[in-house]
């Protein structure tokens, strides 16, 4: 329209190329900026006076032909009445007179008049609609080629129409796949949908993190078929140390990782790292499998091995040692009850030389404990992946092989599941410590407790069976039996030397007592750290089986999400929700179109 407008005054040439690639889009403030720039350049075209010269604007557009068309201004005012101004005149010599152009014309009257002036035999002029009707005469109706405005368009209608009925049986057909594909798309979209709800996710989650607890009591037990995870002993406590170092070994309150990062370096700095410590548990106690790369069951053997070992490792500090005068003679004094006794002080000596380092190595055990059964998870994935396939998934129930693709897919649920099974393994570790911090303080409190000599057993099947006394003799044994019980009860523990027992504590006789104190104490020391060992050993082997029959199952059945997977999953659920839709729109409308194919209308 604005290349066409009335009241042009200056021919223009309207260069047309094809573009290789489409440069703009038909909407925007890009095309408005366009049309704003072609509305500039013709207003040049526009105006009163006459002009000779051709206005040229270039249009490149994709998918077009290469064409150069010229649009002439119409008949002035200017030059004598009823004539043609002679600039008219020029440019029509110039274009319309030239032999190289061709030249369109649409009505007969003057239009054709003018093109038979310069092409009497119409040789180069093409004759469309009106003017080629006037031509060709009668009744006969114009190709479709020659048709223009109106008629061009019914004509356009008529074919078109024409075209679509013989193109409905393989419309129809084309719709009809689609239709079916978008049905399967839909029902599994909806499905999806389902699927991925938070309460179902929640629910395979528990499921999936139930066989996984049953899963590790296998492998724990020994069962074949896994090597994932599988470390040497030196290797293992260089995880390990790297992981206290990174604060990755806490439990939570109770054992924090800066406790447990603090108790592998007092222990490994003993034997100037890692290396050497291993080394000393290879070569010198020689733990079994210590150059074998293991998991499972085995593992968890060596590090009881390993645990005892270092637990008995224990020894005072030096620095407490040679403070023990001073602190003696801080520790006496007068209490509650009258004058300190040698009694008193000494417990307070041992709590002070024990309690410490006992813990530092108590709290090792736990993050050992801790550290190796969160990272059996890999050796229980791949176990429950064997059973996939094979003589194996006969003999176990399919449920794992269905769990584990679970975990797989679904990285939330896997989330779920570990860190469930984490927080069950740091309760575990939790119950380790409390149980070896106890005995530890109690102990510490009043070493005599655990000096003590242990009750004769009434019963011992090694010795042979006395007749049968009568009730007087009844009595009597058992009169005497408590007697020597309590006799054994108030005498002498063993933990101070004979003439300490009993007396006031000096500070003028420490001088030459406490070094036979510290003989005790170092010996009370040794007493505790192997009662402490053993409890290690029983304790954390007893949390295994705490951990497989209640701690995990216990952990599982808690699963729930936290506010962010919250966020996450309801995102996701927007998203399932949407696609959904999506399909079911395209659906409806695939099922629109086919509707009015098979309409009798058509």
């Amino acid at each position: 329209a604005l290349l066409v407008a009335p009241g042009m005054r200056q021919p223009v040439a309207l260069e047309m190329r094809c573009s290789a690639e489409d440069t703009g889009s038909l909407a925007g403030p890009e095309a408005e900026a366009w049309l704003q720039s072609i509305s500039k350049a013709v207003t040049q075209a526009v105006g009163h006076r006459l002009k000779v010269e051709p206005l040229r604007l270039r249009l490149s557009v994709m998918g077009c032909a290469n064409l150069d068309v010229i649009d002439l201004p119409e008949k002035g005012s200017q030059g004598s009445a009823g004539g043609v101004p002679a600039k008219i005149e020029e440019m029509r010599v110039r274009h319309v007179g030239s032999s190289s152009n061709l030249l369109v014309c649409l009505e007969p009257g003057a239009p054709l008049e003018l093109c038979r002036r310069y092409d009497p035999q119409l040789r180069r002029t093409v004759l469309l609609g009106a003017a080629a009707a006037s031509i060709r005469g009668g009744d006969d109706p114009l190709p479709p080629s020659l048709l223009c405005g109106p008629a061009a368009a019914r004509s356009l209608e008529e074919r078109f129409a024409i075209l679509c009925h013989e193109r409905v049986p393989q419309w129809t057909a084309g719709l009809e796949r689609l239709e079916t594909r978008l049905s399967k798309s839909q029902t599994e979209a909806r499905e999806i949908e389902q699927r991925e709800g938070s309460d179902e996710v929640l629910r395979r989650a528990r499921a999936a993190g139930t066989s996984f607890g049953r899963a590790l009591e296998h492998v724990i037990s020994g069962a074949p078929g896994c090597t994932a995870g599988a470390l040497t002993l030196e290797d293992e406590l260089l995880e390990f140390a790297t992981a206290a170092a990174k604060g990755h070994c806490g439990t939570g309150q109770i054992l924090s990782p800066q406790d447990a990062a603090s108790a592998a370096a007092d222990l490994f700095g003993s034997f100037d790292g890692v290396e050497g410590y291993a080394s000393y548990l290879r070569t010198e106690v020689r733990v079994p499998g210590a150059d074998v790369p293991l998991n499972g069951g085995a593992a968890w053997q060596r590090l009881l091995a390993e645990i005892e070992v270092a637990m008995r490792l224990s020894h005072p500090p030096p620095d407490e040692l040679s403070a023990l005068m001073l602190n003696a003679v801080r520790a006496g004094g007068t209490g509650v009850h009258g004058h300190q006794r040698w009694e008193d002080v000494s417990s307070k000596l041992m709590l002070a030389i024990a309690f410490e380092p006992l813990r530092r190595r108590i709290r090792y055990v736990a993050a050992r404990v801790v550290w190796v059964l969160k990272h059996q998870k890999a050796a229980v994935s791949e176990w429950m992946s064997t059973l996939s396939d094979g003589p194996a998934s006969r003999l176990y129930s399919p449920l794992f092989s269905e769990h584990l693709s679970i975990l797989r897919q679904y990285p939330i649920v896997r989330e779920l599941v570990f860190g469930a099974y984490n927080d069950a393994v740091s309760v575990v570790g939790e119950q380790v410590l409390k149980s070896l911090e106890g005995t530890l303080m109690a102990a510490c409190i009043n070493p005599e407790i655990m000096l003590r000599m242990s009750t004769e057993p009434d019963l011992d099947p090694r010795k042979p069976a006395n007749a049968q006394p009568s009730k007087s003799g009844k009595a009597s044994q058992a009169r005497e039996r408590v007697a020597a019980e309590m006799r054994r009860r108030s005498g002498p523990s063993g933990g101070l030397p004979v003439q300490l027992r009993d007396r006031i504590f000096e500070p003028k006789e420490a001088v030459q007592t406490l070094p036979f104190v510290e003989v005790k104490l170092r010996h009370a020391f040794a007493v505790l750290a192997n009662i402490l060992a053993n409890q290690a050993f029983a304790f954390s082997d007893t949390s295994l089986a705490t951990l497989c029959r209640r701690q995990v199952d216990e952990a599982m059945n808690k699963i729930d999400y936290s506010p962010e997977q919250n966020r996450a999953l309801a995102a996701r659920h927007s998203e399932l929700e949407e696609v959904a839709k999506q399909v079911e729109d395209r659906l409806a409308a695939v099922r629109r179109c086919l509707a009015a194919l098979r309409s009798p209308r058509t």
